[in-house]
């Protein structure tokens, strides 16, 4: 690499030194910083060895590739002109697939994953992806009658909106930025007041209650630290309506009962304006606290959250937001459907450990609602937390932006929340955000908002505009049967350029993935999640755009119960569209032999409605939900322990094999087999070097080779319930560890099969009650048809 230095910055510092630092800060971004991995093996106590944040080690970098965008474009062009005006047919193919070629190599060595050698892989990427783009809009596009051009134009704009995406993602995930951990000073005095919202509406108080002990146990000064219970269930008009006053009034003395308990403070409000922003404004006008850090009522914080954050406001005095990932101890529906079979990742996965490192990098990490601190100052210079949409969080994350504030990201773990327990929760979830950032982008189009830089702009427009993909999936799922069974010319294309351009792009787009994301979505995972909520989501963003202030803020239901496996009746739909593949195949068979100047195009059509159709079935698998009859999540972890057995008298050393809040799985190894109902004392060691003891009960044995798996109920009291959080939320080196084991490859095919197994499953189960209510209709039909034939031949005689 060559670098340019002016000769008066050099003969200032000299050559040496500049080099070195030069060095030195292309180390800090180029190589991934591993050390805080290394408290999963180590502990948090080697912490102490990590060096402080240096937070604008990236400026240079980013300042750098400012021209990087244009650079790219013009060096695409030219490639692009070469291709188009000296290939002629037979070398496209040459190109197209050497490209490819290309692709697969830079994706298979590891030096081109990091930057910035990785700019190599996205120029060739970016290349294939114009080129293809090129060819569609020049050659691809012929007018043959007006419901052909309208079916042409639809599904043309939806490949522009995949290509935009595309290219978004190229500039996004240009460099992945990892900051390191932060500790605070060793003097107290310097640390700033922090104040510890935990907003609740309807969550059961025993959700809450865990956060709030969690909060408790926050390793910061108690003189410097405010926990305050921000209950929006309770409110005063809901107290006073009859219909919910008497709900609301227990939910008000439990909770503020609860805060008297735990030495908290209960706040509640008048009324639910705004929803959670105006929850928590409410709570900032009523407290005083420098820094305010935001958990939702199921993140249960570690102890180590605000002394690894607090210490990156003190080194900036512009930064507004430390935001940390959401990582879930229970599986989203899809993970769920999965389990035994590997480590799958779920959206946030990906958002939070590729997707959010790569917006850090252009200081455009924005406040995902929960799991962050924010500074109060700058808070209130935008008067609090924005209401304008139902995304509040990223509002105003894009507000203080604007402003000229600046952000940070820690990809390191330390909250543990729920996710969705099933599909209505998982799509009303995800319908609220794809409403809250289409709002965003309606009402405060980042393109055109001031104060923000170009690089910020395209950020977050990638975010917003993300959410639209409903059309182009969709429009990806019927075009094919728009041809093949209405005989619509959508797409004039030959095998030729089919085999030369289109198909390397295609491909070349798994690779992408790959090469981004790989360590947290598996190929096709993308397109099936994407599948799973395009046909829910496009509906509530279509409400947007005709009603920006519209949606309503509602809460994901957290904590549910499923007593049986069932299917989800949302699957209809897919079962629907397998139908629709199915008939458009046969219709493919019948336009092959009836039209042979088609085979072309039908051959294209097929292979894609196949492609459909696989994509439907795997949806269709991912509906079938499984069933859940658990108070608390167990977490697999391996981990020393110690077992005392009173009525054999022996202690003896083993491991867990899962934790939660209630109970403990153990394997030790014993002379003498333990028996149900036993009571049993289990001493679990703790990161800072304390030791909890907790008085248990046998309630499962099983023995394996020489060690006996137990099943250990803990018998929890008011004293021992907060240790039992301590030991199980606590310690955010547990979560980093869960969260790299998700780095490894589980086996796409065996995830894609048991999706398959399921989705034929649910295919049986949809196809015997579409067929019933097929039944239903046509016996009502015939005999509405009898009665009126009856009615008629009677007034007839």
């Amino acid at each position: 690499m060559v670098i340019w230095l002016p000769p008066e910055f050099v003969g200032k510092y000299g050559l040496k030194r500049v080099s070195a630092q030069l060095i030195h800060s292309y180390r800090q971004i180029a190589i991934p910083d591993r050390s805080c991995y290394d408290a999963v093996r180590f502990g948090d106590e080697d912490m102490v060895n990590i060096p402080t944040v240096r937070l604008n080690r990236a400026d240079t970098v980013r300042r750098s590739l400012r021209w990087a965008p244009l650079i790219f474009a013009l060096a695409i062009i030219y490639l692009l002109h070469l291709s188009l005006s000296y290939f002629d047919a037979s070398r496209q193919y040459l190109l197209g697939w050497g490209s490819l070629a290309i692709l697969v190599l830079t994706f298979k060595l590891n030096v081109f994953k990091r930057p910035p050698w990785r700019f190599v892989f996205i120029l060739v990427a970016a290349f294939l992806a114009l080129r293809y783009l090129v060819w569609r809009s020049t050659v691809s596009l012929v007018y043959t009658g007006l419901w052909d051009f309208i079916g042409m134009t639809a599904l043309y704009l939806a490949e522009v909106y995949s290509m935009m995406i595309h290219f978004l993602g190229f500039f996004v995930n240009l460099w992945p930025m990892r900051n390191r951990p932060a500790l605070l000073p060793t003097d107290p005095t310097q640390y700033p007041t922090v104040d510890v919202f935990i907003p609740t509406y309807n969550e059961s108080p025993e959700i809450v209650r865990v956060t709030a002990i969690a909060a408790t146990q926050l390793e910061y000064p108690r003189d410097k630290l405010r926990i305050y219970l921000c209950d929006d269930g309770g409110t005063l008009n809901k107290r006073k309506n009859p219909q919910t006053g008497a709900d609301a009034w227990e939910r008000h003395y439990l909770l503020r009962r609860m805060a008297a308990d735990l030495g908290i403070s209960y706040l509640t409000r008048e009324t639910n304006a705004s929803a959670k922003a105006g929850n928590i404004n409410h709570a900032l006008n009523r407290t005083q606290g420098d820094l305010v850090l935001i958990l939702d009522c199921d993140h249960v914080p570690t102890r180590d959250f605000l002394s690894l954050t607090v210490e990156y406001f003190i080194a900036d005095p512009k930064l507004f937001l430390v935001q940390t990932p959401h990582f879930f101890v229970n599986p989203s529906p899809i993970e769920a459907n999965l389990s035994g079979v590997g480590n799958p990742n779920s959206e946030s996965d990906m958002f939070y450990r590729e997707i959010h490192r790569s917006i850090d990098f252009w200081n455009s990490s924005y406040f995902c609602g929960s799991a962050a601190v924010l500074r109060r100052t700058h808070l209130n210079l935008v008067g609090g937390l924005s209401g304008n949409t139902i995304t509040e969080d990223a509002e105003t994350a894009l507000r203080l932006h604007s402003a000229g504030l600046n952000s940070t990201y820690m990809d390191r773990p330390m909250v543990c929340g729920l996710a969705p327990d099933n599909y209505d929760s998982y799509v009303l979830q995800r319908t609220r955000w794809a409403q809250g950032m289409t709002q965003i982008l309606v009402m405060h189009n980042p393109l055109t908002i001031p104060g923000l830089s170009l690089q910020q702009r395209l950020c977050y427009f990638n975010s917003c505009f993300f959410w639209l993909f409903g059309f182009a999936r969709i429009m990806f799922y019927i075009s094919p049967a728009l041809f093949l069974l209405f005989g619509l010319k959508i797409y004039h294309v030959s095998i030729s350029p089919i085999l030369g351009i289109a198909l390397p792009y295609v491909l070349s787009t798994f690779l992408i993935m790959d090469f981004f994301y790989g360590r947290t979505r598996q190929p096709l995972f993308s397109e099936i999640y994407e599948s799973i909520q395009a046909i829910f989501l496009l509906p509530a963003v279509i409400a947007v755009f005709l009603n920006p202030a519209h949606p309503a803020f509602k809460v994901t239901p957290k904590g549910q119960h499923q007593e049986n496996e069932v299917l989800n009746a949302r699957a209809t739909i897919f079962m629907v569209i397998i139908i629709l593949c199915l008939l458009s195949l046969g219709a493919a068979i019948l336009r092959w032999i009836d039209f042979p100047a088609q085979r072309d195009t039908i051959l294209v059509t097929g292979i894609w409605c196949t492609y459909n159709m696989f994509l439907a079935l795997a949806a269709l698998g991912a509906f079938w939900e499984r069933r859940q009859i658990r108070n608390s999540y167990r977490v697999n972890v391996r981990e020393p322990v110690r077992l005392f057995v009173p009525h054999l008298q022996l202690e003896t050393e083993g491991c867990t094999t899962d934790i939660a809040l209630n109970g403990i799985g153990l394997s030790v190894k014993l002379p003498h087999p333990p028996r149900e109902k036993d009571h049993v004392f289990i001493t679990v060691p703790l990161p800072d070097g304390t030791e909890y003891t907790f008085h248990g009960q046998m309630q499962r044995i099983h023995r394996e080779g020489d060690s006996y798996l137990c099943g250990v109920k803990l018998l929890l009291d008011e004293t021992s319930y907060p240790k039992s959080v301590a030991f199980v939320y606590g310690n955010s080196a547990r979560w980093l560890g869960i969260w790299m084991q998700k780095s490894v490859n589980p086996g796409a095919l065996r995830m894609l099969y048991k999706l398959l197994m399921l989705g034929m499953k649910g295919a049986l189960v949809s196809g015997t009650l579409l067929l019933g209510i097929l039944q239903t209709l046509f016996h009502y039909g015939l005999r509405s048809a009898r009665s009126a034939w009856k009615t008629r031949s009677e007034v007839t005689l």
